[in-house]
């Protein structure tokens, strides 16, 4: 006959577990991580009597945890994208800002500066108009500097923030590691019952981890995980983790690269990582702060040079050429600056980059690579496609692009695999400095002049002049004079000769004069672009007439450089002579706005994805309180009524006893 006390123990037993499983998932219900467990209980094998199985009782089965792996895994995704595309959008929040406040932005210390030009221009021989100008030089190169120093001290923030993340990840590694050795030990000893709360601890430690880097997660048959991050490499296997770190690969340049090591050897995985904050944070650097960099950097460039080169075509008060408005952009300390060697290059070749022609300028940054199989250097774009190879031109000499710049081999010889990053832009914001320091020094004139005398008879005039070049011999043999002047003598209405204005000697006669129309004077004599400069002449002149051509002393109120100064604010000066430097700048605040728009987007979408997986994950695996609570009043009238079992129990016995 059954055992009425021993099927009653078994109830009060299994009772009881389930009572403490439910006290468990009660008091783990803030636990992050918690998936609630359910006791599985079995009945017992009955036994044979009189030709009838008589039940013999209840055994607990086991003490599972409910989870569901795709939606666990599921959940790791979204953690893992909403992370990314949150810390992207935190970045892009604050660039944004900075490129698009008036306090902080361009485009006002911009268009003061051009207004201050204007009102040069205006009145040339003013001093209080002239330092105004100063002022607003200045003011336009500090406001580069410091959206530089902005732009700067985000990605000295987003280097912190890398080093900080990197770190975590090591040591959720490890404790990834450190949980796949305890599960498998009491795997292994407890006959294959499952350790729950560790399995738990073990998958939270996992979705930390995906919300700083995306991984791929495989179980192993011995319940251990084997955890890769960027395209395959293993960060936990068994019981051994590997180190993820940042190191600074090149010289001089702010810039973190990740590695992962397991202390004997190391591999980059910068450019394979992705997902997580981790991932966030290096596209932040590749779509916003390099960007940032480069472009201003290339306008800065570009505004210093076309007005540099302008400035120097003109005549400042004190008759003199004029000089550098804005300091030289290829200083040898900007030079060096835009390039960073690896710090691994085993040569000793030294390389500086000289800016040929800021038009041609793009806002990427370049890799150079020496082979010494081939002897040849090869540059590569941004992008990693080849822009050209050479071969190298040793110490002393040269190469140059058809983007804007030209690499200058300094000194040393390269060693196979030497690498270097070539960076043309990146720092020009930061050295954009203002070169004069006198208002009388701001050229607003033009050098030449020229002369009608009254005794003319035509109806010619000059329609311009244009100076090309203060540097050629006809500016340069002699302070304050043309060498040598020229006159103009009209020998007919449609012919002229070119006249040495010191020694009335013909120089080039002859020349052929359309009337009408314009014609360069000297260009078509033959004289230009030798002579620096020309004379275009228009209208009808009668024979005889005269232009005389002459330095420009004295020429205070002269304004006409100023007017061409002026005229550079819309002229397209960038990017092959496609947009201005306002249009420059718009690109950029767009380009940062839309990718702004779009990471605000993104994050929203990965957000409302992530609350979907996270309350599905909640429906199967998190802690009901309601439902627990009438688990309870379940389990304890279960347990009442075995205890009420083992009490007949003993009356049966006791009655058994007493009829004895």
């Amino acid at each position: 006959m059954a055992d009425l006390a021993g099927i009653a123990l078994s109830g009060l037993k299994a009772s009881q577990t389930s009572l403490s499983t439910t006290s468990h998932n009660i008091v783990n219900v803030d636990t992050d991580g918690y998936s609630r467990q359910t006791t599985g209980l079995a009945t017992r094998v009955p036994q044979s009597y009189g030709g009838s199985f008589v039940g013999q009782g209840v055994d607990i089965n086991s003490i599972a945890r409910v989870s569901n792996q795709y939606v666990v895994d599921q959940l790791r995704r979204d953690v893992s994208s909403f992370n990314s595309f949150d810390s992207y959008y935190e970045y892009a929040v604050r660039v944004d800002q900075l490129l698009g406040d008036d306090s902080t932005a361009i485009t006002p210390s911009l268009q003061s500066f051009f207004d201050a030009v204007q009102d040069v221009s205006n009145d040339p021989a003013s001093i209080p108009n002239r330092q105004v100008l100063l002022s607003s030089g200045e003011a336009l190169a500090n406001r580069f500097n410091t959206v530089y120093e902005q732009v700067f001290q985000a990605n000295e923030t987003l280097n912190i923030e890398l080093d900080a993340v990197t770190s975590k990840i090591s040591q959720l590694g490890q404790s990834i590691a450190s949980y796949n050795q305890a599960i498998q030990s009491v795997y292994s000893n407890n006959t294959g019952e499952l350790p729950n709360d560790l399995l738990d601890q073990r998958d939270e430690a996992v979705k930390q981890l995906a919300e700083l880097i995306g991984v791929d997660v495989i179980q192993q048959s011995n319940l251990s995980l084997s955890v890769f991050v960027g395209s395959g490499q293993p960060l936990v296997i068994g019981n051994e983790s590997f180190s993820v770190q940042t190191v600074s690969n090149s010289t001089g340049l702010n810039r973190k690269d990740i590695i992962i090591t397991d202390g004997t050897s190391s591999q980059n995985i910068t450019d394979f990582l992705s997902g997580g904050r981790l991932g966030g944070l290096l596209s932040v650097r590749e779509d916003l702060i390099d960007p940032v960099f480069n472009e201003l950097g290339r306008m800065s460039l570009a505004v210093s040079e076309s007005f540099n080169d302008q400035h120097q075509l003109g005549m400042d008060l004190d008759n003199q050429l004029g000089g550098l408005f804005f300091g030289d952009i290829n200083l040898p300390s900007a030079q060096f600056s835009r390039i960073a060697s690896n710090v691994s290059n085993a040569g000793t070749a030294s390389i500086s980059v000289t800016i040929d022609d800021t038009n041609l300028l793009t806002t990427q940054d370049y890799r150079l690579r020496y082979d010494a199989g081939t002897g040849n250097y090869t540059l590569f774009n941004g992008n990693g496609t080849t822009n050209s190879t050479f071969a190298d031109p040793g110490a002393g000499g040269t190469f140059t692009t058809a983007d804007g710049f030209t690499l200058n081999f300094i000194s040393g010889a390269p060693a196979n695999g030497d690498n270097f990053r070539v960076l043309p832009t990146r720092r020009g914001a930061s050295e954009m400095t203002v070169d004069i320091t006198d208002v009388r020094q701001i050229a607003a004139a033009l050098p030449v002049s020229t002369n009608l005398p009254s005794a003319n008879t035509g109806g010619g005039f000059v329609e311009q002049v244009v100076v090309s070049d203060t540097t050629t011999v006809d500016f340069a043999t002699a302070p304050f004079s043309l060498t040598p002047a020229y006159r103009v003598e009209f020998t007919s209405a449609t012919s002229y000769d070119v006249v040495d204005a010191g020694t009335n000697a013909v120089v080039v006669g002859a020349v052929a004069f359309t009337p009408g129309q314009s014609n360069g004077l000297l260009s078509q004599a033959g004289l230009y672009p030798a002579s620096g400069y020309d004379v275009v002449f228009n209208g009808n002149p009668g024979t005889n007439d005269v232009v005389e051509i002459s330095y420009n002393n004295g020429g205070v109120a002269d304004n006409r450089n100023a007017l061409l100064l002026g005229q550079l604010s819309a002229e397209k000066t960038i990017a092959g002579g496609t947009v201005s430097y306002q249009g420059a700048y718009a690109q950029l605040v767009s380009g940062v706005g839309t990718r702004t728009n779009d990471a605000a987007v993104s994050q929203e979408a990965a957000e409302t994805i992530l609350t979907q997986s996270q309350t599905q994950w909640e429906s199967i695996s998190g802690v009901n309180l309601d439902e627990e609570a009438a688990n309870l009043i379940r389990f304890q009238q279960s347990y009442q009524a075995s205890a009420r079992v083992i009490q007949v129990s003993g009356e049966l016995f006791d009655t058994i006893i007493s009829s004895l």
